[in-house]
This record gives C-alpha cells, sequence and structure tokens, in this order.
C-alpha cells in the first residue's frame, strides 16, 4: 500500500451573498434589478425616519417641551442605522441591519442613576440657604434627597396647606381650629416679613398640632410619607416609562407600519433581523455617520473629533511571529488523517456497539472535555468551555476587531471666510489580513477589490462652510 502525502489545506472561508454585493438575489425579471438601488436607498430612509421618531410623551401625563427639528438632526442622542444586507427569495425577502440605539443608553443610564440617587445616594448631605433678589430665603442642597431626606428635610408647603384645611373642614365646630387656623396664617406672615425661614415655621406648626392633638400628628407624618413616596415612585416612572417607549420601536406590533410600506416598496413578505450595537466602531457606517454628524458644528475641532472616536477603543495585540507559528498544520487536519486508513480496520473493534462515535471521537474532542488554552505572559492555563463557545472561538472567522481608520477631507477649517480644503487622517491597528499577510493561507476578494475582513464607508455632508467627505474603515481578525 502506498503512503498517500497529506496535500489538503485549510478549507477558504466564503463570505455570504449578502455581504458580497449587499443584495442576493436570483431572478429572470431583468428590469426588477434595475428597481434595487432606489429600493435600497428607500429602505435606509425609511428606517432612519422610523427609528428616529418621538413619541408623544403626553401619554404619562408628565410636560415635557419638545426639542427642535434642528437641534434633533445634529444631536448624537438618537438612534444610528447601519447599512444593511438584504437577501431575496421567491416570495419573501430577509433585511439583516445594524443600530446602535444611543438614546435608549442615555434613558437606561438616567433611570439606573435615578434609583441610586433615591435609595442609595453617594456623597455626604449637606443644606445650605440662600436669599435672591428679593430677600427671600431658597434652601439649597448638594445632591438630590434621598428617600428619608424627603420626608424629613424636603419641601411640603402645599402639604401643609392642604392638611389644615382638612382640619378646619373636619373640626368645624371645635373652637381650636379657629385658633389654629390663625396660628398658621401668622407663621406664614412672619415668613413672607423675612422674621421667620420656613424650616422654623415647620417646626412650630408641627410642635402646635402636637401638643394639640398627637393623633393628628402622627396622622400628618403619615400623609407625608405617602406624598413622598408617590412623588419618589413618580420620578423613576417617568425615566422607565421614556425607556420603555424607546424599546417600543424595536416590537413587531409597533413595526408593523414600517413593514407593510416595505412590503408595497420590494412587492415580496419581509422579515427583519436586527442587530444591535453597544459599541459605534463595530461597525463602519454608524461609526462615519458619528464622525460626520461632530464634524457640523464648527466649534469642533477636526483632529480633536478624530482622536476622541479612537479613544475608546481596544484591540487584541497581534504579533508577526506568533501569528506565523500558529499556522494550521496540514497534517492535523480530518480529511488528511483518515486518508490512509482502512475502513476494514476502522470498525474491527465488535465489542464497541457504536464504533463510528467512537472513531469520530478519536478525531474530535467531546462536547462534555472541551478545553481551550488561555495563554498569559508568564505561564499558560487550560480552561474548560461549553460547546457554543468552542464552536464560536475555532470555527467562526472576523470576531475579533483588527483595527480602525478614519478620513476627513473637505472644508473644516474653523475660519468663516476663505476657507480651504483640510484633509486629516487617524487610525489604530492595521487593515492587513491575518491569514493572507502572517499565516500564508489564501482568502478571497469582495467585489473583486475589496477585502474580506474590512468595511469601508464613505460619506458626504456639509456644514456652513461647504461640503466635506468622511472614509471609514473597519477591519476585523
Amino acid at each position: 500500500m502506498s503512503y498517500i502525502k497529506s496535500d489538503t489545506g485549510k478549507i477558504r472561508h466564503f463570505t455570504p451573498a449578502a455581504q458580497e454585493w449587499y443584495n442576493s438575489i436570483y431572478t429572470y425579471d431583468t428590469n426588477y434589478i434595475k428597481t434595487l438601488p432606489v429600493a435600497n436607498r428607500n429602505l435606509m430612509s425609511l428606517l432612519r425616519s422610523f427609528f428616529n421618531l418621538q413619541l408623544n410623551l403626553n401619554l404619562m401625563q408628565n410636560k415635557t417641551k419638545r426639542l427642535l427639528l434642528r437641534f434633533r438632526r445634529v444631536s448624537t442622542k438618537k438612534t444610528f442605522i447601519g447599512r444593511g444586507d438584504v437577501k431575496h427569495t421567491s416570495h419573501k425577502i430577509l433585511i439583516t441591519f445594524y443600530v446602535l440605539n444611543t438614546e435608549g443608553m442615555l434613558l437606561s443610564q438616567n433611570y439606573e442613576k435615578a434609583k441610586k440617587e433615591i435609595f442609595y445616594p453617594r456623597y455626604k448631605f449637606k443644606k445650605s440657604v440662600k436669599y435672591n433678589r428679593e430677600g427671600k430665603s431658597i434652601l439649597n442642597y448638594n445632591r438630590p434627597l434621598s428617600w428619608e431626606e424627603l420626608f424629613f428635610e424636603g419641601d411640603h408647603n402645599e402639604l401643609y396647606d392642604i392638611y389644615t384645611m382638612s382640619i378646619i373642614n373636619k373640626y368645624a365646630d371645635y373652637s381650636e381650629i379657629e385658633l389654629l387656623n390663625s396660628y398658621y396664617e401668622h407663621l406664614t406672615s412672619l415668613v413672607e416679613k423675612n422674621l421667620l425661614t420656613v424650616d422654623e415655621k415647620r417646626i412650630m406648626f408641627l410642635n402646635k398640632i402636637s401638643s394639640w392633638n398627637p393623633i393628628e400628628y402622627l396622622k400628618f407624618n403619615q400623609v407625608k410619607f405617602e406624598t413622598v413616596k408617590h412623588f419618589k415612585e413618580k420620578k423613576i416612572r417617568y425615566f422607565y416609562h421614556l425607556l420603555k417607549l424607546n424599546s417600543l420601536k424595536f416590537t413587531n406590533q409597533f413595526m408593523s407600519k414600517l413593514i407593510y410600506l416595505v412590503k408595497k416598496l420590494y412587492n415580496k413578505e419581509v422579515e427583519f433581523n436586527i442587530v444591535k450595537l453597544k459599541k459605534m466602531h463595530l461597525n463602519s457606517d454608524i461609526y462615519t455617520q458619528v464622525v460626520s454628524l461632530k464634524l457640523r458644528n464648527r466649534n469642533n475641532k477636526l483632529f480633536r473629533v478624530l482622536k476622541t472616536s479612537l479613544r475608546k477603543i481596544k484591540l487584541p495585540v497581534i504579533r508577526k511571529i506568533s501569528e506565523r507559528i500558529s499556522k494550521p498544520n496540514k497534517e492535523e487536519f480530518f480529511v488528511n488523517r483518515i486518508r490512509n486508513n482502512i475502513i476494514s480496520c476502522m470498525f474491527k473493534d465488535n465489542n464497541d456497539k457504536d464504533s463510528l462515535n467512537s472513531l469520530l471521537l478519536s478525531f474530535y474532542p467531546a462536547a462534555d472535555d472541551l478545553e481551550i488554552n488561555i495563554k498569559k505572559r508568564s505561564s499558560s492555563n487550560n480552561k474548560k468551555i461549553s460547546l457554543k463557545g468552542f464552536v464560536i472561538r475555532h470555527h467562526l472567522k472576523h470576531l475579533k476587531l483588527r483595527g480602525i481608520r478614519v478620513e476627513a477631507k473637505g472644508r473644516l477649517t474653523r475660519r468663516a471666510t476663505a476657507s480651504r480644503s483640510v484633509f486629516k487622517m487617524k487610525w489604530l491597528g492595521g487593515l492587513k489580513n491575518v491569514d493572507s499577510s502572517f499565516r500564508g493561507l489564501s482568502t478571497i476578494m469582495l467585489r473583486g477589490y475589496h477585502k474580506s475582513n474590512v468595511q469601508y464607508t464613505i460619506i458626504n455632508s456639509k456644514n456652513r462652510n461647504g461640503a466635506y467627505g468622511v472614509k471609514g474603515w473597519v477591519s476585523s481578525k
């Protein structure tokens, strides 16, 4: 028997057809293909306008001022939509697009911050008294009041008035009520003349109630506690409702109108796959949108915007020597290992009930005992991992960020007259393909000239000085 040399290499990584041409379609109607570029452009405008609409805040019975349209256009607190991939079938169209919901992130931060301020204040409570131009005293706090602090230190002027009127209506026959009412009016006049502060008025009024009727004093404390509780719940509920209204846009019930419009656009059934991102640099379309939006403000310096956009990006360390050493060995592949084995020898063990299972386990690791080798600077350790994590780590491509690059060119000077074109560039990491550059493995190209591991986007915009363009590249490993 002649030994067959191992010559089968690693299988090429072929990207999806939708990533290759943005549209994956096979049709006999050539006129339908001609309308796809216009339909895709209308689709992206529909998605941007739908996910950036503002819901009516009167649903929560809270008075809020609506932001003007010119400020909403330049605000970064909105939903950014990345260019999607469209896959056509005979009766349905699958649309996959990327979303960065900065508005929802901000609302969730405010919601968590409001809960911490109410229940777990960070700073020590300090109170000070300030006087306005008219000479009236105003209490000033160094931070928002917590639950207990609002009960003792909060402003309850309206509650005092309501409670006084309730006592007068309840005990209208008693002469003590008239005395209590006149006493309250007397204290109020002293506060208006700046002879007493509001806190001193509260203390004197409460002492009068407690000496007159202790039961009413306890009722007053109970009313005050319920009022504070209702106020705090309303404050948290405000941010909670805003957050829920923002998340409603991504539900199927709310997107029914959008699906109906897209059906009319493509004359097919529609299915959306929404990929929510937490960082803007994970998609080149969203990254360039944010940078170009920041550059519309003439007060922002060009190089500073490009520099700050790369500040929070963390890239893994990639070394040429280690990548060349980690080149896969052809003899370890399953095809090369099984090529010289005889089939009759594979199943010679008759005692084993499932000989095929034992054969495959000799070539592949068991799902229960999966381990990965974690290399650190000092030593390397083996750590157990799940089957899902093993498949994602070893069999999927382009999981880690390799590098990012951004270029801006155009009328981006800060002076208003005689403005000239400016070109600035900033990058982090590299755009090379690790397989083809370091490991010596063959790779494919997208559209004939684009690298399969790089996302490229160009966006045109304008400001008061003129037009400018932003280019962005995001590379993966």
